[in-house]
């Protein structure tokens, strides 16, 4: 049985403009838009669907599947991340009538692959002649270059004549998640979509824009707010987090309404540093989770600001833990990359079968033969004994052909075999057991959840780093925000007289964070000190 949508998510559902939806850590963002799709697709006719965009595929992927079991037909929908849409959608169906040549195109991860294409990396609005000449020559020898997808796709919507008009005759909708990570080109293409005829629906969180790093900033979420053809609804209620804990991430920002008797955050003192905190963790935690009725560790996290303190935990918490930390994988973004990534954490997550993985990938009513090909892969991938996995990187690699058969990628199998073959590496993919706690960096936490969650770093110069600017510093307190509330039933903001410094190697007297005497806060959380 469906549930029933909160007023805010019901103004979502009927509004039928364009819409700029700002939707807190746990509001039901993702059931409102599997919903409003659900609203869209029984009036299209099968020829057409919608735009449904996020920035990772797990996310698309998630969304697709939810979709599924709401029992949404997709009809001629787009699901994907926005470099697919642009690559698949746009520049592979439209670069021929450009160069009015059909090469076999190749995504090449990055300019520096080709230095004679270096020029490209320097585009900055409208293309010089000289870039504009190299973009073609690129084109028509069938190179697409990842990092300047949305560049490219931008300029074949605007120089080919009919791009544009079969985009509004295939897709009547178009939702991007996340907005608040979306970049100047993005956003670009998105209006450039929505004026030439297509609903708009951007979907994000100002609070949660930490990526200011890969140069994405929470401005064009702000600056749709304020247009006159977007009507902006809120969703505040928090439906994850304990009310206490919602309010305190709202004080973050001025925002919170209330204050709750029962309190679910505390900042606790303990004498010392980090690896005092960590002993301090391992003597209280049982109590806590007794408390909190939590059975197992793997709903428990430490989160850090950066990789040093979390492999400095690593070295004295007692307590089983897992500690997540970054493989080469991971910095690869060429279609087998990615792909590559999300089927070794499939092959280690208990809630995915090969069957399922296989039907996400392609659709056994509408590709048939693709899907059974892929099904014999996925069984001999996820039925493989982990000490064993090597032994199916052949299988992996014939899995990325039949999925991308034109984008192969010889770094990304270089990666991959090196992940196979490292243990350390390919723990990195496997989730906690169930006596393990979680340790992971703030970044890695974004979109995730554990029962309890102990905040790590909230010291003066880490969080925030005033040596930044000003957007650097809001970006900071965005990353606060994302750690408060990845905490369902209680979050512990740990603070130390001393504090570890990576790079000296050292302990220095540490100074609270300004963020924790923001203007509100005292009185929504408690105070006490762990002996």
């Amino acid at each position: 049985m469906n549930k029933e949508p909160t007023q805010e998510q019901m103004e979502v559902l009927e509004h039928t403009g364009n819409i700029v939806v700002t939707a807190k850590p746990g509001s039901g963002k993702t059931f409102t838009v599997v919903e409003k799709i659900a609203n869209i697709m029984p009036s299209l006719p099968s020829y057409q669907g919608i735009i449904a965009i996020s920035f990772t595929n797990k996310a698309s992927d998630e969304l697709k599947r939810r979709c599924k079991q709401r029992g949404v037909e997709p009809k001629q929908s787009f699901f994907g991340t926005i470099d697919k849409f642009y690559i698949s959608q746009i520049i592979i169906p439209f670069a021929s009538h450009l160069t009015c040549l059909m090469p076999e195109y190749e995504v090449v991860n990055t300019l520096k692959d080709d230095p004679s294409y270096s020029e490209l990396n320097n585009i900055n609005g409208n293309l010089t002649p000289e870039q504009e000449s190299l973009l073609l020559s690129a084109l028509s020898e069938g190179k697409i270059f990842l990092e300047i997808s949305g560049e490219i796709a931008l300029y074949i919507l605007k120089n080919v004549s009919g791009a544009l008009n079969y985009m509004k005759a295939r897709y009547t909708h178009i939702f991007i998640d996340e907005y608040q990570d979306c970049g100047k080109i993005q956003h670009a293409i998105f209006l450039l979509l929505v004026d030439n005829g297509l609903t708009g629906i951007a979907v994000g969180d100002i609070n949660q824009a930490i990526y200011g790093f890969s140069n994405r900033f929470p401005k064009y979420l702000i600056s749709l707010i304020g247009q006159k053809n977007f009507k902006h609804i809120e969703l505040n209620k928090n439906h994850r987090c304990h009310p206490s804990i919602s309010e305190y991430s709202l004080c973050l920002f001025n925002a919170s309404k209330e204050i709750y008797e029962d309190k679910r955050v505390f900042r606790v003192s303990v004498a010392g540093n980090e690896k005092n905190i960590a002993e301090k963790i391992d003597q209280n935690l049982s109590a806590i989770k007794e408390k909190y009725g939590v059975k197992h560790n793997n709903n428990v996290a430490i989160l850090c600001r950066n990789n040093g303190i979390v492999h400095l935990l690593d070295s004295v918490l007692k307590t089983s833990h897992k500690t997540f930390t970054d493989t080469p994988l991971d910095r690869d973004n060429s279609e087998w990359g990615r792909l590559f990534r999300d089927i070794i954490s499939a092959r280690f997550d208990e809630n995915v079968f090969a069957v399922d993985y296989a039907e996400q990938l392609f659709p056994d009513e509408l590709e048939s033969v693709k899907y059974h090909k892929a099904l014999v892969l996925c069984q001999r991938i996820f039925t493989c004994h982990r000490d064993a996995i090597s032994s199916v990187e052949s299988d992996i690699i014939d899995l990325a052909q039949l999925v991308y058969p034109k984008k192969k990628s010889k770094s990304a199998i270089a990666m991959l075999n090196q992940v196979l073959t490292d243990d350390k590496l390919l723990n990195s993919y496997i989730p906690a057991a169930e006596n393990e706690i979680n340790l992971m960096t703030l970044h890695k936490s974004k979109g995730l959840e554990f029962n309890i969650v102990f905040h790590m770093d909230l010291y003066k110069w880490i969080l925030p780093n005033e040596y930044g600017n000003a957007a650097a510093q809001l970006q900071d307190l965005n990353l606060h925000y994302v750690g408060v509330t990845r905490a369902i039933d209680v979050c512990y903001l740990m603070n130390g007289s001393m504090r570890y410094r990576s790079k000296q190697g050292d302990f220095v007297k540490a100074e609270p964070s300004p963020f924790l005497s923001k203007t509100g806060l005292s009185e929504r959380r408690r105070d006490v000190t762990w002996e």
